[in-house]
Formats: C-alpha cells, sequence, structure tokens
C-alpha cells in the first residue's frame, strides 16, 4: 500500500481527510439506521442489531456494517427496500426541474482535492485493480447502494448530497458538452457528461471532474452543476459527498499499489 496524504478545499476552508471521515461515519451510521427503519434486520457475527445499537458503533465497525450489509442484501433487495424513497426523491427530481428553461444559470458545487502520494498513474492502475472487485464501488461512500440497468442503461443507484433518499441516475458520459465553469488550463478532463433519472428524465445536472499532476501528486477539481431549484442543502451537502468519493477511490487504489 502507497503512503498518502488527501485535503480538501471546499468554498474557501479546508477539510482534512479526518474531517471528511467524520463525515462518512456519520453517514454510515445515517444508512444503517435508515435500513433498520425500512424493515432491513442488521446483523453482527451473528447477533441482530437494534436502530440505538448503530449508535455504539466505532467508526471501522460502521463502515464495515454498511458494506456488508448492502453485499448480502445485494442491488434487488435493496431497491425492494428503498422503493418508496426512490419514488419521493425522483418526484423531488421533477418538481425542481419543473420550471427549468434552457440557458437558465446553474448552482456551482466545487471541491478541490490535492493528493500527496499518489500520480495519475497509480490512480489510473490502482482503480483499474480496485474497479475488478465488485464491492469497490459501494465501498467509495456511505451512500453507494450499487448499479442497475434501466432500459438497458446503467445507473447508479445512490444517494446525492447527504439530502433526501436514493435514486437511480444514469451518467451519459458526455466529452463535449460545455460546462460553465471557469477551469484552470493546467487541468486534464477527468470525466464528463449530465444526469438522468431512471427512466430518462434529464436533470439538467452537469458532472465534470478535471486532474492535473503536480509534484507531490495529483490535483483533481470535483464539479457538479446544478439546477436553480435545487436546495442548498443538497449542492452544499453534495460537496461533502464528492470529497468522500474521491477519497474513497484514492483509498481503494492506493490499497493496490
Amino acid at each position: 500500500m502507497k503512503n498518502y496524504k488527501v485535503e480538501f478545499d471546499i468554498d474557501g476552508n479546508t477539510y482534512s481527510q479526518e474531517m471528511i471521515e467524520a463525515f462518512e461515519f456519520e453517514r454510515n451510521k445515517h444508512v444503517l439506521h435508515e435500513m433498520i427503519y425500512l424493515g432491513a434486520e442488521i446483523t453482527d457475527n451473528g447477533k441482530s442489531l437494534s436502530y440505538t445499537d448503530i449508535d455504539f458503533l466505532s467508526k471501522p465497525d460502521a463502515a464495515r456494517l454498511n458494506l456488508e450489509t448492502k453485499v448480502k442484501l445485494g442491488t434487488d433487495k435493496l431497491l425492494e427496500l428503498y422503493k418508496d424513497e426512490i419514488i419521493k426523491t425522483d418526484k423531488m427530481w421533477k418538481a425542481i426541474i419543473a420550471d427549468y428553461k434552457e440557458g437558465d444559470p446553474y448552482q456551482p458545487c466545487i471541491a478541490h482535492m490535492k493528493v500527496t502520494g499518489v500520480t495519475m498513474d497509480d490512480l489510473g492502475e490502482g482503480l483499474m485493480l480496485a474497479m475488478a472487485g465488485h464491492d469497490s464501488s459501494l465501498a467509495a461512500n456511505p451512500e453507494h447502494y450499487g448499479h442497475v440497468m434501466t432500459e438497458k442503461v446503467p445507473a447508479g443507484f445512490e444517494g446525492m448530497g447527504m439530502f433526501g433518499g436514493p435514486n437511480l441516475m444514469r451518467i451519459m458520459f458526455a466529452p463535449d458538452i460545455k460546462i460553465p465553469l471557469d477551469i484552470p488550463e493546467d487541468y486534464l478532463p477527468f470525466t464528463i457528461g449530465y444526469s438522468q433519472l431512471g427512466d430518462g428524465t434529464d436533470m439538467h445536472t452537469l458532472a465534470a471532474h478535471y486532474i492535473k499532476e503536480t509534484d507531490e501528486g495529483i490535483e483533481m477539481l470535483l464539479t457538479c452543476c446544478f439546477p436553480q431549484g435545487t436546495p442548498k442543502e443538497l449542492v452544499d451537502g453534495h460537496k461533502i459527498h464528492l470529497a468522500s468519493e474521491f477519497l474513497g477511490l484514492v483509498k481503494i487504489a492506493a490499497e493496490q499499489l
């Protein structure tokens, strides 16, 4: 495993790796609480855990149980468990975009990540190795639940912005679309696209992540552009979600090298 250090700048505030991991701890417990509330059984070493037992878990145990429970249930059972949450979240998004007009300004969502000790080649090689394991996406963020096919189009099953519930989102890769952000010229595009709901409805939400190599490692600009009707709490929460997700990917990559 490679030694590395990760830190973030979000809205001019510095977030250490430990601070992002503190958010992850709370979100791991949130997901476990939610699954129990929705009717799932959470077990650890053969013992069934209650809603309040979750509050006594350590940070590593909360992360482990979140991942183990999702793997044990599988995507189909998770979709059934969260079906009402998915419907509510889809309704929320359709309300958000109801008044959207082409050319409307977006709400920017940006997290700057600085990684010391991991190069661009390391990240690519490590992620290729990590993605060969079916649990890698689930492990990258507490609110990742899996991938499904929607009308022959792959969709992520996840929460967005630590707000509302999870839903199905198609990430449509489109490297030529215009992103309304000022990105420094020394950054290279890592991935660019837009989001649709599972039924194909355009969410009018853009995602674009950029990367550059430095003497110490790499830096990334993790960005999304949300329509004006999006709750500010979701936009701000998604900055932390992006930081958590890409911290998770760096961890997964570093563990492979």
